[in-house]
């Protein structure tokens, strides 16, 4: 029996995907929050829960820390024997190189990325398996939809252009979830990094707003591609965006 832990964007589809042979554990049962929780018997846990807003991580340091780090950490010596698979970020990166190996030195920036590294190296010290993602996508982006209502209004949006994503879909991420039976540190990501700003024109052009779009400058962090270092197709970051436009498009369509 496989356990999940969290039902958000990955630990939803995680379980949809492994439903047969999974039990899907949300906040209610197990809150990371808390310090004691009932865990049922599994051979496999997918750790999926956390708290994963930087801005949040920034302003409640200590309440994130306990849930990211301290809590996490007692959840997987709890769960032994059973293998742990957690999910971190690439965040443990600056963002200022392009295709990070596996063996780079983390260097985070935000206090998110932070606790991602420090995280990492508890739970890989336990035996566990980690595997580093770049951005998840799913259905619901409010970035890119608030874009779109804005846009729809004849509002100017202000996208950066000195951030970037290399993204991958959620069913990818989730296929890869429930492959790797290794243990150890594993990162993927899209093929290439593409500008926020790139995406916000992207859309505009598909509205006819392209004039709508405004690029603005934030806290650099343009590299977000991982190199890959286990056998699997890497996805095209374009056709990730892509595909999630001519989703969104066409159920607004019908």
């Amino acid at each position: 029996m496989n356990f999940i832990l969290g039902n958000g964007l990955i630990g939803r589809h995680l379980y949809y995907l492994l439903r047969d042979d999974a039990l899907l554990l949300t906040r209610k049962e197990v809150d990371l929050s808390k310090d004691s929780w009932e865990l049922p018997e599994c051979s496999t846990a997918f750790i999926c829960a956390g708290v994963t807003s930087t801005e949040e991580c920034e302003r409640h340091r200590e309440e994130s820390q306990l849930v990211n780090i301290t809590n996490t950490l007692k959840l997987a010596e709890m769960l032994k024997p059973a293998r742990v698979v957690w999910i971190s970020s690439e965040r443990v990166y600056d963002g200022s190189i392009p295709f990070r190996k596996v063996t780079d030195e983390v260097c985070p920036t935000t206090e998110y990325g932070r606790q991602k590294a420090e995280a990492e190296r508890l739970l890989l010290d336990l035996g566990a398996t980690v595997i580093r993602f770049s951005k998840v996508l799913g259905w619901e982006i409010p970035l890119f939809e608030g874009w779109i209502k804005r846009l729809e209004g004849n509002e100017f949006i202000y996208p950066y252009s000195n951030v970037g994503m290399s993204p991958i879909s959620v069913s990818f991420a989730v296929d890869i979830l429930s492959k790797i039976k290794e243990v150890g540190l594993f990162q993927v990501s899209g093929d290439r990094d593409i500008s926020y700003s790139q995406i916000a024109y992207h859309i505009a052009n598909q509205m006819g707003k392209v004039h709508l779009v405004q690029p603005v400058e934030s806290k650099p962090h343009p590299y977000t591609t991982l190199e890959c270092n286990f056998n699997v197709d890497i996805p095209d970051s374009w056709e990730t965006i892509e595909g999630w436009c001519q989703n969104r498009l066409l159920t607004r369509a019908q």
